[in-house]
């Protein structure tokens, strides 16, 4: 299998590509700063290319003989201002796409991406506070996939709090076309490593196809 990896120099994506190189795919990494994949240099493969990927006529370039599309691109920080870069980076991948033929993509957002009032007091309290502008701009990147979207079979995952530890054995449960647990059944955080294998199990058994899935681990 031949993945072309979005957002590989993050921690999510940096993991992505490890298990992806592991598993002995091919790998293509398409970043603005190929410095931060050195440590995989050496893997025959993964090709790293340096790309703009707000320009569809390029990013499509490169996807052309691709089987799927992974997406970890994400925002740092938080903003002060309203962030556009979840829309405007998921409108170029999947114009390219288009352009290459390809129709597998799986994208990583965030628990609590579309905004509702059933939502715990800690969303309201602590998370909305920090990170609403990147919150408001990931539902507004799940909103372009579901109404214009219908020829990309694209799947969703929603995780709680990323955790930059090593992954866990514990079971991950999935709440499908949901954007958290209600009934705080889960740990409300999950090893990075831990989604990258969800992505790539979800890759592997074609599963959550046209869907957006709540992941987390079990308590």
């Amino acid at each position: 299998m031949k993945i072309a990896v979005f957002g590989s120099t993050g921690n999510t994506g940096l993991q992505l590509v490890s298990q992806i190189l592991e598993r002995g795919n091919e790998c293509t990494a398409l970043v603005r700063n190929p410095e931060k994949l050195v440590q995989f240099e050496s893997n025959k493969n993964l090709k790293i290319v340096k790309c703009d990927i707000l320009n569809s006529d390029e990013v499509a370039s490169h996807l052309a003989g691709h089987d799927c599309v992974l997406s970890a691109l994400g925002v740092h920080g938080i903003a002060m201002f309203k962030i556009t870069f979840y829309l405007e980076s998921m409108k170029s991948i999947v114009e390219a796409m288009r352009k290459a033929n390809l129709k597998r993509l799986i994208c990583v957002t965030s628990f609590y991406s579309k905004p509702d009032t059933i939502y715990p007091m800690m969303y309201k309290i602590v998370m909305r506070p920090m990170l609403g502008r990147h919150l408001d701009n990931m539902n507004e990147m799940e909103e372009y996939l579901f109404s214009q979207c219908s020829d990309i079979d694209y799947t969703i995952v929603r995780p709680p709090r990323l955790l930059d530890t090593t992954m866990s054995e514990s079971e991950i449960k999935v709440n499908e076309n949901a954007y958290f647990f209600p009934d705080f059944s889960t740990k409300s955080q999950i090893p990075r490593a831990n989604v990258a294998k969800f992505m790539l199990e979800a890759l592997d058994k074609n599963l959550y196809v046209k869907q957006g899935v709540a992941i987390d681990l079990v308590k």
